[in-house]
C-alpha cells in the first residue's frame, strides 16, 4: 500500500532522527574530591600505610595518574582553576581568601556550565569557595548537601561533583593525642625528611592516614550507589585532592606537597572507545588542574571555549603517546589567609623550580590558621631552641630567590640543587621557562593586591593584555635579583628612580632579596622613606629593616595614613615578618591608631597582641 505524502515525509524524518537521537546519548561523569590530599598519603603511589582499598578498584578499571598537579597549593585557588580552566594569575583569583570577586571575560563561563547547556544534569555536593563570580543558576541545576544526580530528568545525562572533607586541615587541629584511638601504628609511620622526628608529628602523620581510611569508604559508598543505579558503566568517575597534603610545609607552599595530588579515572565499559588508554593501567603524563573541565568538555563532544588554558588529557583525539609526552606543569602560590607570599614554579620532567620572589620571608612566616596545628606550633618551638638539624631548619629561614630541586631522587624536595655548577643549564632553561609563563599570562601578581583590585577584577585577562608591556617590565626588575649584585645596580637605581611607583616597588623587594649585598643603596631606600605611594614606603623600610635601621617609625606611618585595608595588610605582614624574626623587636600595637581592625588586618593584628 502507497503512503500518504506526509506519511513518507514523516517517515524519513524519523529515520534521519534516529541516528541523531542515538548519537546524543552521552556519558556521564562524577568528580569525587577528598580535601587536602597529596600523593603522599596513598598506597597507590608508594605509601604502604596508606591503603585505600575502594580507590584502589577504581584504578584496577581505570588509570593512574603519576604526575597530575593543582595549581595552586590551597582550595579556593585550586578550585577556582578547577572551575574555569584558567590560571589564576590571568584572571586575578590567586589570592586565598578573597579580598573581591574577579570576573571572567564576557560571555565566558565556568565549565560544567558549558556541560548543562548541552543537556547535562550539572550537581554538586557541595563545596565551591570560588574567588570568581558564578552567576546565578548558571553553573548547577542544583548545589547543596542533598544535591544528587538522582534528581535529574530521566535519561538526562549528568555531571556530580561530590567533596569529602573528614581529610581536611582542621581534621588535625586537636587539642590532646589519644595514641589509643588510631588504627595507623605511629612506630610505622616514615616521616618526611624535613620533620623533626617527635611523638607530635608522628601521631599527626598518623591520625591523616586515619582519615584516609574514611575517605575511603565514602568513596566506595559513592560508587556502590551508582552501581545500585544501574549506571556504573556509563560513567567516568575520577578521583582525586582538591589541592595538596596537609601536614606542616604542604597546604599553601609551593613544593610538591601542596601541588602533587592522586588522580585515578575509572574509565565505563559503554565508553572505553573515548579512551586510548588501557583500563588497569599508569601513565606518566602531566595534567593539571586547568586541564581538567576541558577533559571533561572533550568527552562529552563539546569544544573547549577559548578562554581556557588547558587541554584535555582523555578523548578519541588523545593518543597514549602524546599524553605520555607530556612533563611541564605551572604552579602559584600568593596570599593565604593574612600570610602574603609570591612564589611560582615550573615542574619539567624530573625537576621542579621555584622562583621565590620574596625570598627574605621564610616559609614559616605566622599564618593563624596554621599553626592551630600543634606540630606546627612544636615545630617553630624546637627551631627557635636550636633542636633542629638544616633540612628541619629549612621552613624557619630566609629562602634563595631561586630552588631547584630533582623530585626523582629527592622527592621531599630538600635538596637544593640551584647553586650546583652540574645544574646549571637545568636552572638556566627552567628560569626561562618561568620567566616566558609569567609574561605570557600577564601574571598580575606582579601588581600589589591593592592595585588588582582597584583596577583589574572586572575583566583580568583583559587588564593584563592591556598592560603586558607594564608586567614585563616588571617582571625585568624583579629578577634583577637573580644578577650578582654589582651587575643589578644600575638598573635597580634607575627603577627606584622611575616614575612608575610600581617599579619602584620592585626595585627596594629585590634589594630586600640582596639583603646586605645591596646596603650601597641604603641611602636611595631612606629617599624613598616619605614617596608618594604607600607600599613604596614599606618596601623602602623593610629593606633597610634587613640591613638593621629601624623600620618601625616608616611602618606605623603608612598603618596610619594609608586607606586601603590591602596597603595595610601587606605592611603588616612586613611588620610581622621583623617582629617574630627579631627578638626584642618589639610592636606598639596600640600606635595602629588609624588601621582597619577587620578581616585579615584583624588577624594580623590579633597576633601581633598575642606575643
Amino acid at each position: 500500500m502507497r503512503l500518504p505524502p506526509i506519511a513518507r515525509f514523516l517517515l524519513i524524518v524519523f529515520a534521519l532522527l534516529l541516528p541523531l537521537a542515538h548519537a546524543e546519548k552521552k556519558p556521564n561523569f562524577i568528580w569525587i574530591l577528598s580535601e587536602d590530599n597529596s600523593i603522599h598519603y596513598l598506597r597507590l603511589y608508594g605509601y604502604e600505610l596508606g591503603a585505600t582499598p575502594a580507590i584502589e578498584s577504581l584504578a584496577k578499571e581505570g588509570i593512574v595518574f603519576d604526575h597530575a598537579f593543582s595549581c595552586g597549593p590551597v582550595c579556593s585557588v585550586a578550585r577556582s582553576t578547577l572551575a574555569t580552566g584558567c590560571l589564576a594569575p590571568r584572571v586575578g583569583f590567586q589570592y586565598h581568601r578573597k579580598s573581591a570577586m574577579a570576573n571572567l571575560p564576557q560571555g565566558a563561563r565556568m565549565f560544567p556550565a558549558y556541560l548543562k547547556q548541552a543537556g547535562y544534569y550539572t550537581t554538586n555536593n557541595s563545596k565551591k569557595d570560588y574567588n570568581v563570580v558564578e552567576g546565578k543558576g548558571v553553573v548547577w541545576n542544583q548545589s547543596s548537601r542533598k544535591a544528587t544526580w538522582r534528581n535529574r530528568p530521566e535519561g538526562a545525562p549528568f555531571f556530580h561533583m561530590q567533596t569529602y572533607g573528614m581529610s581536611h586541615e582542621s581534621s588535625l587541629h586537636f587539642k590532646s593525642m589519644k595514641p589509643a584511638e588510631l588504627k595507623t601504628p605511629v612506630d610505622k609511620v616514615k616521616l618526611f625528611p624535613y620533620f623533626p622526628d617527635t611523638p607530635t608529628f608522628r601521631y599527626t602523620h598518623a591520625r591523616y592516614f586515619d582519615r584516609m581510611k574514611v575517605i575511603d569508604a565514602s568513596v566506595g559508598k559513592l560508587v556502590g550507589q551508582l552501581k545500585d543505579d544501574g549506571l556504573l558503566e556509563d560513567t567516568f568517575i575520577f578521583y582525586f585532592g582538591d589541592h595538596g597534603g596537609v601536614l606542616p610545609r604542604s597546604k599553601g607552599y609551593i613544593y610538591e606537597s601542596g601541588l602533587h595530588v592522586p588522580l585515578v579515572v575509572r574509565i565505563p565499559e559503554n565508553w572505553k572507545h573515548l579512551v586510548n588508554l588501557n583500563r588497569g593501567t599508569r601513565t606518566k603524563g602531566f595534567v593539571s588542574f586547568i586541564d581538567f573541565g576541558p577533559t571533561l568538555l572533550n568527552l562529552a563532544g563539546i569544544g573547549v571555549p577559548p578562554h581556557m588554558d588547558g587541554k584535555p588529557f582523555l578523548g578519541k583525539d588523545i593518543s597514549e603517546a602524546e599524553l605520555s609526552a607530556r612533563d611541564e606543569s605551572f604552579g602559584y602560590a600568593d596570599r593565604f589567609d593574612e600570610k602574603y607570599d609570591f612564589c611560582r614554579s615550573i615542574r619539567k620532567g624530573k625537576y621542579q623550580y621555584i622562583r621565590n620572589y620574596h625570598a627574605f620571608l621564610p616559609d614559616g612566616l605566622q599564618n593563624n590558621y596554621r599553626y592551630r596545628m600543634l606540630a606546627y606550633a612544636e615545630w617553630r618551638k624546637l627551631y627557635n631552641e636550636g633542636k633542629l638539624n638544616a633540612a628541619q631548619r629549612q621552613f624557619f629561614e630566609r629562602r634563595p630567590p631561586e630552588q631547584l630541586f630533582n623530585v626523582e631522587s629527592d622527592p621531599h624536595e630538600v635538596n637544593d640543587l640551584s647553586g650546583d655548577p652540574k645544574h646549571a643549564e637545568v636552572l638556566k632553561d627552567l628560569r626561562a621557562r618561568l620567566q616566558k609563563k609569567v609574561k605570557g599570562i600577564n601574571d598580575l601578581s606582579f601588581y600589589p593586591e591593592s592595585h588588582m583590585v582597584q583596577h583589574a577584577l572586572k575583566d583580568g585577562i583583559a587588564y593584563g593584555k592591556a598592560h603586558s608591556g607594564e608586567i614585563a617590565r616588571l617582571v625585568d626588575v624583579a629578577d634583577l635579583a637573580l644578577l650578582p649584585f654589582e651587575e643589578a645596580k644600575p638598573e635597580l637605581l634607575k627603577a627606584a628612580a622611575a616614575k612608575n611607583p610600581l617599579e619602584r616597588q620592585w626595585a627596594m623587594i629585590a634589594c630586600s632579596v640582596f639583603g646586605k649585598q645591596a646596603n650601597s643603596l641604603k641611602e636611595t631606600a631612606r629617599g624613598l622613606l616619605k614617596d608618594d605611594a604607600m607600599l613604596v614606603r614599606t618596601r623602602a623600610a623593610q629593606f633597610l629593616g634587613i640591613l638593621g635601621e629601624d623600620p618601625r617609625p616608616a611602618l606605623y606611618e603608612v598603618l596610619n595614613t594609608t586607606k586601603s585595608s590591602l596597603e595595610a595588610l601587606i605592611t603588616l605582614n612586613t611588620v610581622v615578618f621583623f617582629r617574630d624574626g627579631n627578638p626584642g623587636f618589639d610592636i606598639d600595637v596600640s600606635a595602629f591608631s588609624q588601621v582597619t581592625r577587620r578581616g585579615e588586618v584583624g588577624r594580623r593584628l590579633q597576633y601581633l597582641k598575642m606575643k
